[in-house]
């Protein structure tokens, strides 16, 4: 036996070196697509975290009010304490008692009464009680009936306008917008609006509000788009990237859809999200 002799053969050893790197490269592959799914559902989470803040500032300022009041009833029960005539109204409750003057002072009217006084403190504090916090302000009025609206051109202050749309909602809805290169489909929004609450208006949004431009789209060209540019559409994964250039590099140009049709990783379901932002020219 001699001293140089080989403990594994040359071809066994460049076996293993394949497949070691291969390993390697699917388990880098799979880091970065657990990267990108864990990025979305944090993106999920945050939003479900600032609508429950909002909703929790919204109770702070009306203890009795519940996230579901509308906007007019909201400002109905800060106006129950004062009246078209400018008399004082008495509420149960409230933080600010109107003070006695004097035992001999009439004792307060139960809720729903009003009692006529000339105290100027008294008038200061429920004038003060009648309106919004000064922390807060005036939020646009809803839509009362409904309206068509592009989802590729309608702005932040027309969104919170809609009917079960808040500021984090809204923003989104324009975030998303701006990764996906615009909507083909209203019915789109489900795909990131996961909460509860945007569920219950999905079907009122996606039909009577809701239209989509797919001449607006920004879209990919498939034969000069790079790994990363590709990857870093919502519908494209980056393994889904990387044959797609592997694809194109052998066959020097992908002339239509049926060529990626016929990639392993594609899906036909996926195929069909994707094709409105391809190009191949």
């Amino acid at each position: 036996m001699t001293g140089d002799r080989k403990l594994i053969p040359p071809h066994l050893r460049r076996s293993l070196m394949v497949l070691i790197i291969f390993l390697m490269g699917i388990s880098v592959a799979r880091f970065f697509v657990l990267m990108h799914q864990q990025q979305e559902r944090i993106e999920i989470l945050e939003a479900q975290v600032n609508q429950l803040m909002a909703d929790t500032t919204r109770l702070r300022i009306l203890p009795n009010a519940t996230p579901n009041y509308s906007y007019n009833q909201r400002s109905n029960s800060y106006n129950h304490a004062y009246n078209r005539n400018g008399h004082n109204h008495y509420r149960q409750g409230s933080s600010t008692p109107r003070q006695r003057n004097s035992p001999n002072d009439e004792p307060l009217q139960p809720s729903g009464e009003s009692t006529v006084t000339n105290d100027s403190a008294v008038q200061t504090n429920v004038t003060q009680s009648a309106h919004f916090s000064p922390q807060t302000e005036e939020r646009p009025r809803k839509f009362t009936e409904a309206h068509l609206f592009d989802l590729n051109t309608i702005d932040s202050l027309t969104l919170i306008r809609i009917p079960g749309i808040a500021e984090r909602t809204a923003s989104v809805i324009l975030k998303y917008r701006q990764r996906y290169g615009g909507f083909y489909n209203p019915w789109q929004l489900q795909e990131f609006l996961t909460w509860d609450a945007a569920k219950d208006y999905m079907e009122e949004w996606c039909t009577i509000w809701f239209t989509a431009d797919a001449s607006r789209l920004r879209f990919i060209h498939v034969n000069d788009a790079t790994v990363s540019e590709l990857q870093r559409h919502p519908y494209i994964s980056h393994e889904q990237a990387v044959e797609i250039v592997r694809y194109r590099t052998r066959h020097k140009r992908i002339a239509s859809i049926v060529e990626l049709q016929q990639l392993s990783t594609f899906s036909s379901e996926q195929i069909q999200q994707i094709l409105p932002y391809l190009t191949f020219k």
